[in-house]
């Protein structure tokens, strides 16, 4: 859970910085909406074939294996987002809009929307999973699934 509230205030700083600082309009949210709320769905309903859940035995502690390429799916394109911003804008929240090359504002803007997109893919499909995870895990607790132990 608190993974996914870091990832959520991660992302919210980047899109943020698109909107206050790059130029992108704010109608560009409503895609980026759309398509976080559509892959979150999305990895949500595929991710159980992803993941598999076991019990330790000595302790009792509820174990989850799998979805870690999401996760680096998540951080490429967090880095890609950063890695725009440095060189295009020269960082985030930068004043001076002096990054290591220098392109034109529509360009620039241009790059920062097609980023922003490939970091929500890889925020939806993470948030799906993470959903995934934490309601199988109530789940077992709740003893409404079964699992293996060992």
């Amino acid at each position: 859970m608190a993974d996914s509230i870091f990832f959520s205030a991660l992302a919210s700083i980047f899109i943020f910085d698109s909107f206050y600082n790059i130029g992108v309009q704010i109608l560009y949210l409503i895609p980026y909406l759309t398509l976080f709320v559509a892959l979150e769905h999305i990895s949500y309903m595929h991710s159980n074939r992803l993941i598999s859940f076991w019990k330790d035995p000595s302790s009792g502690s509820i174990y989850v294996k799998g979805g870690t390429h999401i996760h680096y799916a998540y951080i490429i394109g967090t880095a890609s987002r950063l890695i725009i911003s440095v060189l295009f804008i020269g960082g985030l929240f930068a004043h001076s809009r002096e990054g290591i090359i220098h392109v034109d504002n529509s360009a620039a803007v241009l790059a920062t929307i097609v980023f922003d997109l490939i970091l929500m893919i890889c925020f939806g499909l993470l948030i799906g999973i993470n959903r995934r995870v934490l309601i199988r895990h109530n789940s077992i607790i709740e003893g409404k699934e079964k699992i293996s132990e060992g």
